[in-house]
């Protein structure tokens, strides 16, 4: 496991190294860290022998209306920005041409955070 950034940090590297396109989500977890929410998700990237784990603190919005990892969840299209003091991320966004850039109210599948940190996880036998 490595350590590869939080908020801005993890989200440029997301885009601009990895991509979370096409990616499985394997485990998603709501839970507490320091007695605030937190929601943890891995995903298996789809073009790489790696998977990611995701865990966004200080919960604000939680949009997520069930558990992805009960299903085969595959991200075919996501949002991950930094909103001035806080982190947005779905993985079922709307994609009208009202609701491609910034937050929709018609995004599915969703978190509003204060914070996120990412942790790689390559398979060591490649």
């Amino acid at each position: 496991m490595k350590f590869i950034g939080h908020n801005s940090d993890i989200i440029n590297y997301l885009i601009n190294d990895l991509s979370l396109l096409n990616a499985i989500v394997k485990n998603f977890k709501v839970h507490e860290i320091e007695g605030t929410p937190a929601i943890s998700m891995m995903l298996e990237l789809a073009y790489t022998d790696a998977d990611v784990m995701l865990t966004f603190k200080n919960i604000v919005t939680n949009g997520f209306t069930g558990n992805p990892a009960d299903e085969l969840y595959e991200v075919d299209s996501c949002k991950f920005y930094h909103f001035g003091s806080n982190i947005y991320f779905c993985i079922d966004p709307d994609e009208s041409e009202e609701g491609v850039v910034g937050i929709s109210k018609n995004d599915n599948d969703f978190v509003l955070c204060k914070s996120v940190e990412g942790y790689i996880f390559e398979d060591v036998d490649s």
